[in-house]
């Protein structure tokens, strides 16, 4: 079918003499449509056009402010502001009649969506969400939004005008302020009058942070389900609040390849998604294909990117009624750029994004009533659908800590997905959830395939091979016990889960002490406030029973207790701090009456510990992993409050040890480290430094024989795999059944280790997406985590390789002289959303002086014997 928006101007031919005209207006714009002449163009507002220079953000947003005062079919709203304080823009494009009553159509369009009301497909309006370059350094969708925009606020003629009517254009012109910002300035600076295409040139090869990620370095478009930055929690408010039909996803690639948009790989399909999305997407690329086609330009579908992960923009619309369009341009990575094509120039990848959002829009409105139908039905048999799934909903609970479990609720509640407290305690499986720290999500509800999604412990695939995650549970993420729920009768509240109010907390004024446990995800930062107070405070390294304002009490391994004796500040004042601190990070806080004790240590114990401030340093840049970085950074800043000095490899030669008491070393080769840095940390912790080394950086531990363990050979993992006469055509899926590319498996914790002390339960769902284990050492205490003996919980992992895991040391930690090396082989806090596994990193921070093994079988009888004697002595 030939789709109705053909005419388009082809765009100015890739340059290969290079100083290169601008490409102007006339260039880029079809002209089967009139412009109004009073609408201000994008060169009259930035002083160049479109594609000479690379937009700044704060341009964009002036830019698109002028239309939202020039013209009555927009209008303009903050949503938010990034980690750096940039606005989160959105624009709402329609009729200027639509304005007027701009909320009875956003009722009608929702109405479609809700399987409990009559909506009428055939007088709601069709709404798109055109959404651009979540990468930063993907930057031709963002500035092909300028274009975009003039169009909608300067096209005159029946055929935009009868779109405008019919449709609600949001559209939101970047979806990362922070990277695009970053990145425009990068390659700003460098660009020459005569533009320089080299590959090697220093325009092309950013330096860390590259544009693409976010302030924190993560990259926002996995975050859509994860909801863990302002941008996407701003971005998810819009998305729930209008459900849009269409959402678009402008994004780049390597610069020797073409133009891609969707269907992707048909195998690689999330099962939540109906086929008739598949079919839909397909309609609409023939509108891409025409166009791109008039114009001469290469493009391809269905040979890359998957639909599986729910957290990628173009893939969350799919499970909700709505159709996600990925759109993939070559790169110039900068003004131009060598490709195997030829010079790629960046007016050139700004036209391809601007074609398809232009197909896209007139390609979706011409098939209005069947993308409003579609919406409807999707939802209705998504709400049928639940009645047959076996089972009748979900719970959730965990009564150790109410702040993870508010963490995982919270996300639930900003998708749109309802769960209710249980005002009755039910036990499953010999696991009890408890009325007031237990919740239940009933299946059947409007977001049934979303739920599901959340869910879902799928460990079997039509395909094996991913692109990003096989698995992302919630549920696992932040450590709660779940489970399905099939009988008819629960007693739950009548009204859903609502964001927790802090509650103030009062402690007793003559006690003699003050304690809370270690529990709470909260607590390294409650301890981590205190200690900036300059609070005296000790920790447990035994567990003790004490007397309290209201009975005894048993306080675990880890908790924290704050004595009068040795305070430096007023005994009121520190009772003040202790009670805020509190407040601020959820925790019950007891009142102890006395040092002495019912049971366990006493509290003048040198099992409780005086706490020291700490210093923590950790190593960026070259060799290190970007993502990882940031992820820790993001943890350690926003979840515990520590200030964390960050030191480029490159560097690490220079700097003063002895300011940090910790270094953090993720996952990286850490090549740039020479043999001299070597030694000199290894002195470092022999004098009483702690390195926390993660997946490889751990590796690096380990070879440089600072950790007593070793890691299990890639070769190992070869040969589980036998080869046979595999077809060429079977190398893909081969080396997709070789790779862990990210699923969630047990470890079994030594919950009596200091590195467990806080977690409510021996076994842990951690995130894995790399081949990285330890042989479990012959030294004895030493390991902290193994992997249990079947170690898939969801997600892929090939048999092979679950067999190799299986029973291997996965955290290990020792004394080196008056130090401490612990190392990691995953990623604890994997994009800041496993929370459950997230307190090993607070852990191997606070609890490392509690770390006593050395490895050395005589050197720990030889300290045993010693405390021992130090024990006798004292009585």
């Amino acid at each position: 079918m030939r789709p109705l928006f053909l005419r388009m101007l082809s765009v100015v031919a890739v340059a290969f003499m290079l100083p290169a005209q601008a490409t102007t207006l006339t260039d880029y714009l079809p002209d089967d449509v009139t412009y109004d002449p009073d609408v201000p163009t994008p060169a009259e507002v930035l002083g160049y056009e479109v594609g000479e220079w690379h937009v700044r953000h704060d341009q964009l947003v002036r830019y698109m402010e002028v239309l939202a005062d020039h013209s009555d079919r927009f209008t303009i709203e903050y949503t938010g502001r990034t980690h750096e304080q940039r606005p989160l823009v959105l624009l709402t494009i329609t009729a200027p009649e639509n304005h007027g009553n701009i909320d009875q159509l956003r009722d009608a369009h929702m109405a479609i969506a809700d399987p409990n009301r009559k909506g009428d497909p055939a007088t709601a309006p069709l709404v798109l969400y055109m959404g651009y370059s979540i990468h930063g350094d993907e930057p031709s969708g963002s500035n092909a939004s300028l274009l975009y925009a003039y169009y909608l606020a300067a096209a005159q003629g029946e055929k935009i005008e009868q779109v405008l009517k019919d449709t609600i254009i949001l559209l939101d012109p970047s979806l990362n302020p922070d990277g695009l910002a970053r990145f425009a300035q990068w390659v700003n600076q460098h660009k020459s009058e005569n533009l320089v295409a080299d590959t090697q040139h220093r325009e092309h090869v950013q330096g860390t942070p590259r544009g693409r990620v976010n302030h924190y370095w993560f990259d926002l478009n996995r975050d859509w389900l994860l909801l863990q930055h302002p941008e996407s929690r701003a971005r998810i408010a819009n998305f729930q609040k209008w459900k849009p039909n269409v959402l678009t996803d402008f994004h780049e690639m390597g610069t020797d390849s073409t133009f891609f948009f969707q269907p992707g790989i048909p195998t690689r399909r999330n099962p939540f998604t109906p086929k008739e999305n598949v079919e839909l997407t397909a309609e609409l690329a023939d509108h891409h294909a025409a166009a791109l086609d008039e114009q001469g330009h290469l493009y391809f579908t269905e040979e890359a990117f998957d639909d599986f992960y729910v957290g990628k923009g173009s893939t969350y619309p799919d499970v909700q009624g709505a159709i996600g369009i990925l759109f993939e341009q070559a790169s110039s990575r900068g003004h131009a750029q060598d490709s195997i094509n030829g010079v790629v120039e960046f007016p050139f990848t700004i036209q391809n994004q601007l074609t398809t959002s232009l197909t896209t829009m007139y390609g979706a409105h011409q098939n209005k009533a069947l993308f409003l139908d579609y919406q409807q039905r999707f939802y209705d048999n998504a709400l049928a659908e639940s009645t047959k799934a076996g089972f009748r909903g979900y719970l959730i609970g965990d009564e150790t800590d109410p702040v993870r479990l508010n963490g995982m609720l919270e996300i639930l509640s900003q998708h749109g997905i309802k769960a209710y407290a249980l005002n009755e305690s039910v036990k499953i499986d010999n696991v009890v959830y408890r009325a007031g720290s237990s919740y239940y999500v009933p299946v059947e509800q409007p977001q049934y395939r979303l739920i599901r999604a959340i869910f879902s412990t799928r460990q079997s695939f039509e395909d094996n091979t991913f692109y990003d995650v096989s698995g992302w549970t919630l549920p696992m993420a932040f450590n709660l016990n779940f489970t399905e729920f099939k009988s008819r009768r629960i007693n739950i509240a009548d009204s859903a889960w609502q964001p927790v109010v802090d509650k103030e907390v009062t402690l007793t004024d003559n006690a003699y002490a003050y304690a809370f446990e270690w529990h709470g995800y909260l607590a390294p930062r409650a301890l981590q406030e205190l200690l900036e107070a300059g609070v005296h405070v000790r920790q447990a390294d035994k567990s003790f029973t004490a007397k309290t304002a209201n009975g005894t009490h048993e306080f675990t391994q880890g908790s924290v207790v704050v004595t009068r004796a040795y305070q430096k500040h007023d005994w009121a004042k520190v009772q003040q701090q202790v009670a805020d601190v509190a407040a601020r990070n959820e925790l019950a806080v007891h009142s102890i009456s006395s040092g002495l004790t019912p049971q366990g240590i006493d509290l003048g114990s040198r099992n409780l510990r005086p706490v020291d401030p700490v210093n923590v340093m950790m190593l960026v840049g070259n060799g290190a992993s970007m993502y990882e970085n940031g992820e820790a950074w993001y943890y350690l800043d926003r979840h515990v409050g520590i200030p964390l000095s960050m030191v480029d490899t490159d560097r690490f030669s220079r700097i003063d040890l002895d300011r940090y008491t910790h270094i953090i070393m993720v996952d990286g080769s850490f090549r740039p480290l020479s043999k001299t840095d070597t030694e000199r940390l290894q002195r470092w912790v022999r004098k009483g430094g702690v390195v926390i080394g993660q997946k490889d950086g751990a590796r690096w531990l380990s070879k440089n024989n600072l950790l007593s363990a070793e890691f299990v050979e890639k070769d190992v993992f070869d040969k589980a795999f036998q080869v046979s006469d595999e077809r060429f055509v079977d190398m893909d899926d081969y080396h997709g059944r070789r790779r862990l590319a990210g699923a969630i498996v047990g470890l079994e914790l030594d919950t009596s280790h200091p590195l467990a002390f806080g977690f409510p339960r021996a076994k842990l769902p951690i995130f894995k997406d790399s081949l990285t284990a330890m042989n479990v050492p012959d030294k004895k205490f030493i390991t902290a985590a193994r992997y249990l003996e079947e170690p898939l919980l969801s997600g892929y992992a090939a048999k092979e390789n679950r067999e190799v895991l299986s029973g291997k040391a996965a955290i290990v930690a020792h004394r080196v002289g008056q130090g401490r090396v612990i190392a990691f082989s995953d990623n604890v806090n994997f994009r800041a959303f496993f929370w459950g596994s997230a307190k090993l990193l607070s852990n191997a921070i606070f609890m490392a002086p509690a770390i006593t093994p050395t490895g050395n079988a005589d050197e720990d009888a030889a300290a045993a014997a010693e405390e021992a004697a130090e024990a006798a002595h004292a009585h």
